[in-house]
């Protein structure tokens, strides 16, 4: 099917006089998760992955991903004739590169997918207006278009009025800023939704100018109540699509972000464009006191949930039948059972020995591992809660590990120590505090092809920028910015062993100030996640005597925290495997 589709699509792409036709994993927002309608490249290539670019020739189809996905892809490519790009790594192009190499070919795309910032940078013949994959995909799902619905103020902590005032003064001397991307959205305008699954945001468009707002949504979105609610603070509500034909009237200058807003949009303005990082991007980064407080309720619901699975795997595994989706489910029911639970926040990474080495694996009820009391297993998850978004993982070891596997296990742990550990001073970047953690790694080494760590939104995308760590900026993505107090940021450090093991231990960490002086003000972070440990994987004889004290205090930490939730037999066995005796 994947080749007939291939097929199909250069077939139709001679047709048009189109030589490269491009399928990024994207929708009309420039999104990291997409909804189902959106996801053509997965149609057309079988690989499942969250990132990748699919780039089709008249005889040849290559698809680009990142380090994350290069086991998943080899995978899932084999025996499609799709040849893996695997970026970064040497004698690899980039897209920009390949195509640069093919300058007198003509490039194809489907512009309301693309941004405007990687279109630009394309010196080909283009044919901008073209959706190839819908004249394909003859089943295609329709497009979501889910109620939206308000998300109190008791949660976000600032109305709408007083964010959108704050977005006009960052406008500047602008007349217009255009957003689309769906978490500013949801974050500027205080709603939420249901149109990509996992992520609780709403299809919409936005235009602001210094007197008023415009949301564009589908059909039956918002309803008349809402409605009136949104005109009371001074935003009007149009029909999804009529944003491409507002932006053509706009005069002056219109602040908007080139890497996330697409070609389509951009390509109809008639005005001076000024190209910034969203104002909101940053704004959303740091959570006020409100956000803060119920995203460490969500952690403490979810903490509670993760310390009752680990209590029931580690005494039922080699007891009753397991594989890899009973656990995933099971770990979910836990979660149901907590005030507010709302959905995951991402599909459960279940992964069991070899399937872990794998970043991103998603285990399938006809394709999983058993699960049996030998080996590690490694679960990176979260809940959606009404007040907070969750990014835990935890490696659980089930019973006889090799000493690689004790060694993996401790030298990832000893990574994350030293990074939640830090004390640095204002002004300092992901990229300069990446090394704390990774140089731990390195001194075995050994390396992991990831970031160290994300920003997590309140109550939106488990994804969330401009905060995070690694070693450097990526190729095409916004700078990571200086660390602030109010920033949740995921320490995750792993090592990944091909056919073999994974490892991955995790943590969200807020960032806080501990002083102010004559040398300036003084960060560190503090950890979010009140989950244990499991510490029968750890190597005593790789860890200081500082470390395990590091352990034990965060051990105790989290049981002084969860231990008044937990059953009698729950407390007592948490008690008996809690600390480095």
């Amino acid at each position: 099917m994947i080749k007939e589709n291939i097929k199909k699509l250069q077939s139709l792409m001679k047709e048009k006089g189109i030589d490269i036709y491009i399928i990024p994993t994207s929708d009309f927002h420039q999104s990291e998760y997409v909804g189902e309608y959106f996801k053509g490249r997965k149609f057309l290539s079988g690989f499942t992955g969250s990132a990748g670019t699919l780039v089709v020739t008249l005889d040849k189809a290559y698809l680009w991903t990142d380090g994350r996905y290069f086991i998943q892809a080899q995978q899932q490519l084999e025996g499609s004739d799709i040849i893996l790009m695997k970026m970064a790594m040497p004698n690899v192009p980039t897209i920009k590169e390949f195509l640069d190499q093919n300058a007198d070919k003509t490039v194809g795309f489907d512009g309301r997918v693309m941004s405007y910032k990687d279109v630009c940078q394309y010196k080909n013949k283009l044919i901008t207006n073209i959706d190839l994959v819908d004249e394909i995909w003859s089943n295609r799902p329709s497009i979501s278009h889910q109620p939206a619905y308000l998300y109190d103020e008791k949660y976000c902590g600032e109305s709408r009025v007083s964010k959108l005032k704050r977005i006009r003064e960052a406008m500047n001397d602008c007349d217009y800023h255009i957003i689309t991307s769906l978490d500013d959205i949801a974050w500027l305008f205080n709603i939420r939704g249901n149109d990509v699954a996992c992520n609780p945001v709403v299809l919409a468009y936005s235009l602001i100018s210094k007197n008023d707002a415009t949301l564009y949504v589908l059909d039956g979105v918002i309803d008349k109540k809402m409605q009136d609610i949104l005109k009371e603070d001074g935003i009007i509500v149009k029909a999804y699509n009529d944003i491409y034909e507002d932006v053509k009237s706009l005069q002056g200058k219109v602040l908007l972000d080139d890497l996330l807003v697409n070609y389509q949009i951009c390509s109809n303005l008639n005005c001076e464009i000024v190209k910034m990082t969203n104002p909101t991007q940053y704004f959303k980064a740091i959570k006020n006191e409100t956000e803060i407080n119920a995203t460490k309720n969500a952690h403490l619901k979810d903490g509670v949930a993760m310390t009752k699975f680990m209590y029931w795997l580690k005494t039922n595994v080699g007891k009753i039948d397991l594989d890899e989706v009973i656990i995933s489910d099971k770990l979910e029911e836990f979660r149901k059972e907590q005030a507010d639970f709302y959905d995951l926040s991402f599909d459960t990474i279940c992964g069991y020995k070899e399937n872990a080495a794998l970043m991103h694996y998603k285990a399938l009820p006809e394709k999983c591992a058993k699960v049996t009391d030998e080996g590690m297993l490694l679960i990176d998850s979260g809940g959606q809660y009404i007040d907070g978004t969750i990014d835990t993982t935890r490696t659980f070891v089930l019973g006889e590990i090799s000493d690689i596997e004790r060694r993996d296990f401790t030298v990832a742990l000893k990574a994350l120590l030293r990074l939640q550990a830090a004390h640095f001073v204002a002004g300092t970047t992901g990229p300069n505090l990446d090394i704390l953690a990774r140089g731990i790694v390195y001194e075995y080494n050994l390396d992991y092809r990831c970031g160290t760590g994300h920003g997590v939104g309140h109550f939106l995308n488990v994804h969330e920028g401009p905060n995070g760590f690694r070693p450097k900026d990526r190729p095409g993505s916004a700078p990571m910015c200086a660390f602030e107090p109010g920033m949740i940021t995921t320490n995750e450090p792993g090592i990944y062993i091909e056919g073999s093991h994974g490892v991955r231990h995790e943590n969200e960490m807020l960032c806080v100030e501990i002083t102010n002086n004559e040398y300036g003000q003084f960060l560190k972070f503090e950890p979010i996640t009140y989950v244990p440990f499991d510490l029968d994987g750890l190597d005593l004889k790789l860890l200081s005597d500082h470390e395990i004290k590091q352990i034990n205090e965060y051990q105790q930490f989290v049981y002084d925290k969860i231990s008044p939730y937990l059953t009698n037999e729950e407390k007592t066995w948490l008690q008996d495997n809690l600390l480095i005796k």
